[in-house]
């Protein structure tokens, strides 16, 4: 049985699993349909704390894609601005547009682990980059982009108090075969094989004040958020998360920037939380890498060569020294 790939055990927020169980979920039937081979149990769904897996989240969108087809992200029970929990508060309490998009950038990874944003103020334009940091084919990334950019386009509904018919909304994969429904749950205009997903839309925009401003909830709400998405990488959960990849990881060994990718950090920011932690990204591989050759090594039936090999060593020798940096004594 093959290892779960590593990036498919990041955790995720169980709140837009609910929300796709209920809306796809209107019978016994069809409840355990969309729930089937997530390991999610009807218990852990009861717990407002329970946290999930990027795996089990993909499968449940492909039970739901099996179930109904690829077009139930455009189910209307996904598209208000109130499925988006309080990252959405804290977007339309901003004082203006500008600054709620970069409330958004600054903490949508709260929602979506998988994901890092970018913003980018040019001449006469706004964009939002909305980048998958994990590697997935584009079937499966797709649908956690279109519900990002249906996201966006509520979130924009709300502030401007209208359809955001001017904005661009850029998809980096072929079009689907639902593509000119998505384009009209969007609005204005929708491009696909773009360099990037996310949303251009006029700079003018920026300075547009939200109706829904409100300085104090705005200051009480984005310090909740950030203290949360600084748990994620703090560095004893930091560490915790690292040591998970690395077990999840197949033959081989992954680098430091690719766990960094994965975890949504930047490689420095690697480096400094894991020293906080009390240890290094070389030393947790270097864990890992011989608990496996212990393993390998008790199991018998593999050459020393054959192990260097699945451990990511470049000849029997370097496995060697690392045997006897190991196990001497």
């Amino acid at each position: 049985m093959h290892a779960m790939p590593s990036f498919e055990r990041l955790p995720m927020p169980i709140g837009y699993f609910r929300l796709i169980l209920r809306a796809f979920g209107s019978s016994p039937e069809r409840r355990a349909a969309v729930l089937a081979g997530t390991g999610v149990s009807e218990d852990a769904l009861r717990v407002s704390t329970t946290e999930i897996t990027l795996f089990q989240q993909l499968q449940q969108i492909a039970n739901v894609e099996a179930l109904v087809g690829e077009d139930w992200v455009l189910t209307p029970a996904l598209r208000g601005v109130e499925v988006h929990g309080a990252l959405a508060v804290a977007v339309l309490a901003a004082p203006d547009l500008g600054a709620a998009m970069a409330a958004l950038v600054r903490l949508g990874a709260i929602n979506a682990p998988y994901s890092r944003w970018r913003i980018a103020r040019q001449a006469r334009t706004l964009r939002i980059d909305f980048e998958i940091a994990v590697a997935l084919d584009a079937a499966r990334w797709r649908p956690l982009v279109e519900v990002g950019l249906i996201g966006i386009h509520a979130l924009l509904t709300a502030l401007l108090g209208r359809a955001p018919v001017e904005a661009v909304f850029t998809l980096a994969c072929p079009a689907p075969a639902h593509a000119a429904g998505l384009a009209a749950a969007l609005g204005g205009v929708t491009q696909y094989a773009a360099p990037f997903n996310g949303v251009t839309m006029p700079l003018e925009w920026a300075d547009i004040a939200s109706p829904f401003a409100d300085p104090l909830l705005f200051a009480a709400i984005t310090a909740g958020l950030s203290a949360a998405l600084q748990r994620l990488t703090a560095p004893v959960a930091l560490r915790g998360r690292v040591e998970r990849l690395l077990a999840a990881m197949p033959d081989g060994r992954i680098a430091a920037p690719s766990v960094a990718r994965q975890l949504g950090v930047s490689p420095r920011t690697l480096v400094r939380r894991l020293g906080e932690a009390g240890t290094s990204y070389r030393a947790l591989l270097d864990n890992e890498l011989r608990g496996r050759a212990e393993r390998l090594l008790a199991g018998g039936g593999l050459s020393h060569a054959m192990i260097a090999e699945r451990l990511g060593y470049e000849d029997a020798t370097s496995f060697s020294r690392a045997c006897r940096r190991w196990f001497r004594g």
